[in-house]
């Protein structure tokens, strides 16, 4: 079944979940939601959960996501790499991607779609995902695809998560804070290498 999905930078492990069950069709054509998966990611710091934002330039009126620009007066780059490399270099598998990964945090992008759609492409190629990219072209109000574009909005979340029970694996702060589940794919990814996707395949979706 077809689902219809927000975008999202190095978005949670749920969200591959559904994506490896469904086949995704990517929503380029709604507003941008503030405070979302579509232009920020969750990783687990020596505090607890960080949150890595991708700056937006804001505009006077509302815009369809596909068109948002991406803030560069900050070096948001330098620092999410950056943070990465202090939560995760001591991972097990942190070197094991990197080559692959830094790449990207030098890339000139400058909208959030486009950013968002790569970095999971390079998931779904690290991982061996197989990922079909498709894209609206027009906002559907009642789409006949399975409608999961709030799934991962605050509230929709909160009330009805897509995955219910995330198995514990081994984090890189396990010795000082309890586990963290549904983080970004990085966090599984740089703690479990490529068991990650044997990990996703494993988790239950609840019933749409």
């Amino acid at each position: 079944m077809k689902a219809l999905l927000p975008i999202g930078y190095f978005p949670p492990i749920s969200y591959f979940s559904v994506l490896m069950q469904h086949k995704p069709v990517l929503e380029a054509k709604e507003h941008f939601v503030k405070q979302s998966l579509r232009n920020r990611c969750t990783i687990l710091g020596a505090n607890g959960p960080l949150n890595l934002l991708v700056p937006r330039v804001k505009v006077a009126e509302r815009q369809t996501i596909d068109k948002s620009q991406i803030h560069e007066e900050t070096d948001w780059k330098t620092l999410h790499w950056r943070s990465l490399e202090a939560a995760y270099r001591n991972s097990p598998y942190f070197e094991y991607y990197e080559d692959e990964l830094k790449p990207f945090f030098e890339k000139n992008h400058t909208h959030h779609f486009q950013l968002a759609v790569d970095s999971i492409e390079l998931v779904c190629n690290l991982l061996e995902i197989d990922f079909e990219l498709e894209i609206t072209t027009e906002y559907q109000v009642s789409p006949t695809q399975l409608d999961l574009r709030n799934t991962w909005n605050k509230r929709e979340y909160g009330l009805a998560p897509p995955v219910q029970e995330f198995p514990t694996y081994i984090q890189v702060f396990s010795d000082r804070q309890p586990f963290c589940p549904d983080l970004s794919i990085l966090d599984l990814m740089f703690c479990e290498g490529p068991r990650a996707k044997d990990y996703i395949l494993d988790l239950k979706l609840r019933e749409f």
